[in-house]
C-alpha cells in the first residue's frame, strides 16, 4: 500500500511540510528534499515487509536510520535548523499515518519519533564537525610561521590544533628555515592549550624525520615542563641540535646571534 501510494504520500508531504507550524526560519524548500523523502518511504516499505513491528535500533530499521542520519547532516550543511529536520519527519509521519491502517498508528508514531531523534543527532554531529573543521582551517592559516628577522624563522603555536594541522604547520616552518638557510628554528609553545601540547608531542616525531641530518638547531621556547622534557628527549635521540628557553625573547636573541647579528641589551 505504501509503495502503491508513494506519489500521493510525497505530494501530501510537500504541502504539509511547506505549511508546517514547527518551522520558523524556513531556510529550505520541500522540493530540495523530495528525493530523500522518497528514499525514506521506500526504506519504510522494505522495513515493514521484513517486520511490521519496526523496532528502533533493529537490523530491519538500519537503512531507515542511516537515511535519517544522512538527512540531518545534509540539513546542517545547508544552514537549516533543527526545526526543519523535525518538521520533515513529523509531517511525513502524519501523512503516512493517514494512509496506513489504524492498528499501525502507534508503531509508526514510535518509529518516526525515533527517526527524528536520529536525524537531529546527525544534524548536531555534522554541525559540530563543520565547526571543528573551520577552527582547524583558521588555526592552520592564522598561526604565525614567519621570519622575525632575516634568517630568524619562528613558528608561534596557539590554541589546540589537531595533529593534521600541526603536521602542516611544522612542515611549513621547516621549509621556511630551509628556504632562508637559517641556522635555527624557533618553536614557541606559549599559546598552546593542553590538548595542543599533546598533539604536538605526536606530530613532532614526523618533523624530526625531516630535520634529522641537517645542521638546523631547534629552539623550543615557553613550553611547560612535561612537554619540554618530551621534546628534548625526542630531539636528542635523533641527534638534532636543540636548546630550550623559558622566554621567547631569549630564544630570538640566541637565533639572531647564530644568524650573525650583533645583539646588545
Amino acid at each position: 500500500m505504501l509503495r502503491e501510494r508513494s506519489n500521493e504520500i510525497l505530494a501530501s508531504w510537500i504541502v504539509q511540510f511547506e505549511r508546517s507550524t514547527i518551522r520558523f526560519r524556513r531556510t529550505t524548500k520541500a522540493a530540495t528534499h523530495t528525493a530523500q523523502v522518497a528514499n525514506l518511504v521506500e526504506s519504510l516499505v522494505i522495513a515493514t515487509a521484513i517486520n511490521s513491528e519496526l523496532r528502533p535500533g533493529s537490523a530491519e530499521t538500519r537503512e531507515l536510520e542511516r537515511s535519517a542520519a544522512f538527512l540531518g547532516a545534509q540539513f546542517a550543511s545547508e544552514g537549516a535548523t533543527g526545526f526543519d529536520v523535525a518538521a520533515l519527519l513529523l509531517e511525513l509521519r502524519n501523512v503516512v499515518a493517514n494512509v496506513a491502517r489504524p492498528e499501525h498508528g502507534a508503531t509508526l508514531t514510535r518509529m518516526f519519533e525515533w527517526l527524528t531523534v536520529v536525524a537531529l543527532d546527525g544534524f548536531a554531529t555534522a554541525g559540530i564537525q563543520s565547526l571543528r573543521e573551520k577552527i582547524s582551517d583558521q588555526l592552520e592559516v592564522g598561526t604565525p610561521v614567519v621570519e622575525l628577522m632575516p634568517k630568524v624563522p619562528a613558528i608561534l603555536l596557539v590554541g589546540a590544533p589537531n595533529t593534521s594541522v600541526l603536521d602542516n604547520l611544522l612542515a611549513r616552518a621547516w621549509m621556511l628555515a630551509v628556504g632562508t638557510t637559517a641556522p635555527c628554528l624557533i618553536v614557541d609553545c606559549g599559546g598552546l592549550a593542553e590538548v595542543g601540547e599533546r598533539n604536538l608531542h605526536k606530530s613532532y616525531e614526523g618533523f624530526l624525520e625531516q630535520v634529522e641530518g641537517s645542521a638546523l638547531q631547534v629552539l623550543l621556547s615557553t613550553a611547560r615542563r612535561p612537554l619540554r622534557e618530551q621534546i628534548a628527549a625526542m630531539t636528542t635521540e635523533r641527534n638534532v641540535a636543540f636548546q630550550q628557553f623559558d622566554r621567547l625573547d631569549s630564544a630570538v636573541a640566541h637565533a639572531m646571534e647564530r644568524a650573525g647579528y650583533l645583539v646588545r641589551r
